[in-house]
């Protein structure tokens, strides 16, 4: 029953919050805010074509249920003692993102999965569903959340695909001129590339997102939002920096800050809550609760959208950067010519600095 790190570390937030059901609330600094606005009832996952629900009991023993059929009864003591057998075996796992067993867990899998494995939803947002005591209110709310670990590399928000390429025209070089910078291999060969373009007295502009429905849904949030991207995205090679927030204000050219961490914030939240670049967006979040972060130190914290939504885009702000996937996979930085113009692509990865 082997899982990677963000698997495992989901399986732990929900043992961690059905044992410590009175949820932290934190800033974007992560610091605790309260821990006395929310209590857990259940919580829930859709794994395949399976709703698992964890209800909580008055004594904190949990009960579990299989699309709506009661499966297992679970004590608190088995809760908290697989809580800390979860955690020892993910930080003491061998660094890497791929799956690997956690000796000792496959009673507590059994019992928690009709397979053994938890693997959440991929076409969602929401790695978790909650309903929750909301303490001001004095009245349950259903809350879906997104689950990022601390415990393994750092999470990317916005996966590379051909979905998420971005496309570029080069006017003032030559035809002659595409194989000799293509020919360019070396350990930088974006950067070099683009050297030798500029160099070549050659103009790189942005011209378009590949992909029509990633498009649309950033066109959603602005509608320059892809040039916004696709300037900061050329730049994250030729400036010495990946963070995102520099970057988006070094390109967009916006004479208001506060404008432009507006228009950053809006697609953060976006990406990480709402769409995904293949399938055309709506404008709803799928996400409404906020996110799980899961610390090194195995502490299980919330940064909540519904009261406290500024702290969350002011994480996601500041704790994002570009990344750089496979060159070769998305042949990243290949002049080609159409219609008689030269063009190339560089495809966008997001990922949380830390």
């Amino acid at each position: 029953m082997a899982m990677n790190k963000g698997e495992w570390s989901e399986l732990y937030a929900i043992l961690h919050m059905l044992s410590e059901p009175n949820l932290t609330i934190v800033n974007d600094n992560l610091e605790e805010i309260t821990n006395e606005l929310y209590s857990v009832k259940n919580l829930s996952v859709k794994e395949q074509e399976n709703i698992i629900k964890y209800v909580l009991e008055n004594n904190m023993d949990v009960q579990v249920y299989f699309n709506d059929d009661i499966k297992q009864l679970i004590s608190k003591e088995e809760i908290s003692f697989n809580k800390k057998l979860i955690f020892d075996g993910i930080i003491h796992s061998i660094n890497g993102n791929g799956a690997f067993e956690i000796s000792g867990s496959n009673a507590i899998l059994s019992k928690m999965t009709p397979d053994g494995l938890l693997k959440a939803s991929s076409y969602s947002k929401a790695d978790l569903q909650a309903i929750v005591l909301d303490n001001r209110l004095g009245e349950e709310k259903e809350l879906k959340y997104s689950i990022k670990s601390s415990l393994g590399s750092p999470a990317t928000i916005l996966n590379a695909s051909m979905q998420t390429n971005f496309i570029y025209e080069v006017n003032g070089i030559s035809k002659n001129d595409i194989e000799k910078i293509n020919s360019i291999n070396t350990r930088t060969k974006l950067l070099d590339r683009i050297k030798m373009i500029r160099s070549l007295n050659g103009d790189i502009n942005f011209v378009k997102v590949q992909n029509d429905n990633f498009e649309y849904n950033l066109k959603l949030i602005d509608s320059n939002m892809p040039n916004y991207l696709g300037d900061a995205l050329l730049n994250s090679y030729e400036k010495d920096t990946k963070n995102l927030k520099s970057l988006f204000l070094m390109s967009s050219k916006f004479d208001d800050e506060t404008f432009a961490l507006k228009k950053l914030g809006d697609f953060l939240e976006g990406i990480s809550f709402g769409f995904f670049p293949s399938q055309k967006w709506d404008g709803i979040n799928d996400v409404n609760g906020g996110l799980i972060v899961v610390k090194r130190n195995g502490s299980v914290v919330i940064l909540d959208l519904v009261y406290y939504k500024n702290e969350v885009r002011k994480y996601l702000i500041d704790r994002t950067k570009f990344d750089s996937p496979s060159t070769t996979r998305y042949k990243m930085l290949e002049l080609f010519e159409k219609d008689g113009k030269i063009y190339f692509t560089l495809n966008l990865q997001i990922r949380y600095s830390e």
